[in-house]
């Protein structure tokens, strides 16, 4: 199966639900992951952001509105079509595949690249992290923020690295055309950031009132 086909199949059939749910803000842990990824940013100098993955845009308006030149791009244009009528910023629609295969993204480089939920692909993200790199300015960073493995552990799976089926399970909505998604471990995390040629700078494990984790933040360097 094409599974990087199936992901940009699957968000653009889904794509006017997902900008209802998101508008609506119906995600539950979003009170938690949002504000986890906007004091990620907050904290580094970098001035000028790239959005990878951005989607409806919602992140990218809430890096520009802190006075940072910010662009996203993603492989949905339907979503990007959404993006684009809400805020001036910058947006450009392009695969993962195309960059590993060599394409550049526009208006590089930059401070930092933000990944936030959208790396769902167990092969290319070591190739991915790679290109990424050479669309950093000389101190760079990528931020990452991933479901939390212990979501393995709560829905009662074997705690290791594979491949889950829907990637539109458990979220409220009337989401079809699921994709499949690569679920990892933390040390699968920890080795695939090694194999590209990264470190790990920070490390931030985000938790609901429970005190439960439900994301990972990670800050990337070369």
């Amino acid at each position: 199966m094409d599974k990087s086909n199936s992901v940009t199949t699957s968000w653009d059939k889904n794509a006017q639900e997902w900008i209802r749910v998101i508008d609506a803000d119906l995600i539950p842990s979003r009170k938690f992951t949002n504000p986890a990824i906007l004091d990620a940013v907050e904290g580094l100098d970098a001035k000028k952001m790239l959005d990878l993955g951005c989607g409806e845009g919602w992140l990218t308006r809430e890096v520009s509105g802190m006075g940072k030149k910010v662009v996203g791009i993603d492989a949905s244009a339907a979503l990007l079509n959404n993006a684009r009528t809400k805020g001036p910023e910058s947006y450009y629609c392009l695969r993962y595949e195309d960059v590993v295969a060599g394409q550049a993204i526009p208006e590089a480089p930059y401070g930092t690249i933000i990944c936030n939920f959208c790396l769902y692909d167990k092969d290319s993200l070591t190739p991915l992290l790679q290109k990424l790199g050479a669309f950093l300015d000389e101190k760079g960073q990528v931020l990452i923020q991933t479901l939390h493995p212990f979501f393995l552990i709560q829905q009662g799976l074997p705690y290791q690295s594979q491949w889950l089926r829907d990637s539109w399970k458990g979220l409220p909505g009337n989401f079809t055309h699921g994709h499949s998604w690569y679920a990892r471990t933390l040390e699968d995390w920890v080795s695939t950031i090694g194999k590209a040629g990264m470190r790990i700078t920070q490390l931030t494990e985000v938790v609901n009132d429970d005190q439960r984790p439900i994301s990972l933040l990670l800050i990337l360097e070369a």
